[in-house]
């Protein structure tokens, strides 16, 4: 399915924000069900209000393409960081040689 930007207005403030066609996908990845109703600077504000601590967001490179992209950790011990679309890549391609490591030993 494809996404594209959607402008939304926020609850709170009544301002107009984007709910852009990554999170529209995250979302639908992560079968969520309801849009978002404040706008981001909101969000923050009510979860600082209810004490929830807002996620780090770290700047890296992705080893696997060389772009930049944030990730909601700090890395550490020189492992690879990966942006959303590599990170999947990996990780299918580790299932994939998972699975083979299984249907190849002996019974």
């Amino acid at each position: 399915m494809d996404f594209s930007d959607k402008t939304l207005t926020c609850r709170e403030c009544s301002k107009p924000f984007t709910w852009t066609a990554g999170e529209q996908q995250f979302f639908r990845e992560k079968a969520l069900i309801n849009i978002p109703a404040r706008c981001p600077q909101c969000r923050s504000a009510r979860k600082a209000k209810l004490g929830l601590p807002d996620r780090a967001q770290t700047d890296v490179v992705c080893a696997g393409c060389n772009r930049a992209t944030t990730v909601p950790f700090v890395p550490r011990n020189g492992n690879p960081v990966y942006c959303s679309a590599c990170f999947a890549k990996a990780r299918e391609a580790a299932a994939s040689r998972e699975e083979a490591e299984v249907v190849s030993t002996p019974a």
